[in-house]
């Protein structure tokens, strides 16, 4: 019968290869690579801040106003301590590189024949312990900008979700009425029969005004198959629905899906609207930030986080719209809003201009 026991030199062999991968691992974490990779990156982000903020506002992202203040304090606490952590940095690297030369040299000697089985156990235990004490350095270090770093990614994230909204706005099918702020915009799938979500229901962009929720259907469909095989599509971009958001009488945020991960927006409407009730599966963002956001549009707790103040001369206008059609006497129950020229009476179809 064959031994299975190993073969003591082929284990020597195989321990001596496996210690110096390792310590070749150490030796370029002594340079404390990540660290000084997340170092660069915050830098970079904080300086980018002031930029990406004015750029939102020059495309006239009216809320949020507390985002500019936010970027100057982020710079401040980075200017006061940039230049220690930096230092901190190399200082670190330069020891931890002094320190692990003697180890080093130690694992250079390592040979099969000239080392015992003891001699190169004793060597990999002080690798893995200097890989602890390089990782303890890593944390010291991070530790010293890590809740600035969180601060900052938050923000970004934030300021990342905009961008995408304003792209999405200046992709729009259709116009924004004038002076009208966009205050979000997520991907969602329109569930048209307020049921569940099936293949003809439209995909598109859900989009949040200070006055307005519109769905924009905008997605690619098949025009022509080859034995069930889409060989042709065509882009459909249209507006599916607007409705003020003073018509929305409820919102709720569900959490749905086998593992309670799809973001859900059920919402109820006033009588007279284009429909009910309304259901949106939302793509890449919480459904309970979106109930939030459309409750602070309804109560116009909104306006108290803007950056760019709404025209008053097209509030006075609004105020100044009349209840009743000149025409047939018919009340005008609609909606008025800011940035509307027209209102057609439902009565008799007369159009009154503002």
């Amino acid at each position: 019968m064959a031994s299975t026991q190993e073969n003591p030199v082929e284990k020597l062999k195989q321990d001596i290869e496996s210690a110096k991968r390792d310590f070749s691992s150490v030796i370029s974490n002594t340079g404390l690579n990540s660290v000084r990779d997340d170092f660069s990156e915050l830098d970079t982000k904080i300086a980018n801040l002031g930029l990406r903020i004015q750029k939102l506002r020059d495309r006239k992202y009216a809320f949020n106003k507390i985002i500019e203040k936010q970027g100057s304090e982020f710079q401040k606490q980075w200017a006061s301590k940039k230049l220690s952590i930096q230092n901190q940095i190399t200082t670190e690297a330069n020891n931890l590189r002094n320190a692990v030369r003697p180890l080093e040299m130690r694992v250079n000697s390592l040979r099969v024949g000239l080392t015992s089985q003891g001699m190169v156990d004793a060597i990999k235990h002080e690798i893995d312990n200097f890989e602890s004490r390089v990782s303890s350095s890593e944390r010291m270090l991070k530790d010293q900008f890590d809740d600035l770093q969180t601060e900052v990614e938050n923000l970004g994230t934030d300021l990342s979700k905009v961008e995408s909204t304003l792209e999405h706005c200046d992709a729009a099918s259709f116009g924004f009425l004038p002076g009208e702020a966009v205050v979000m915009a997520v991907k969602a799938v329109w569930t048209r029969d307020d049921k569940k979500e099936d293949k003809d229901d439209p995909e598109g962009i859900l989009f949040l005004t200070d006055q307005r929720l519109l769905f924009e259907q905008k997605e690619e469909i098949a025009t022509k198959k080859v034995l069930f095989v889409t060989t042709e599509r065509e882009l459909v971009q249209k507006l599916q629905f607007e409705v003020p958001v003073v018509s929305v009488e409820t919102v709720k945020a569900t959490k749905q899906g086998l593992f309670k991960n799809e973001d859900w927006i059920e919402m109820v409407l006033a009588s007279g609207s284009f429909s009910r009730e309304v259901k949106l599966h939302l793509d890449g963002q919480d459904s309970n930030e979106w109930q939030k956001l459309i409750t602070r549009v309804k109560t116009r707790e909104i306006d108290a986080d803007r950056a760019i103040a709404i025209d008053q001369a097209a509030v006075e206008k609004v105020k100044a719209a009349p209840s009743q059609c000149p025409n047939c006497g018919g009340a005008i129950t609609a909606p008025v809003l800011r940035g509307q020229d027209t209102i057609k009476c439902e009565f008799c179809g007369n159009v009154i201009r503002l």
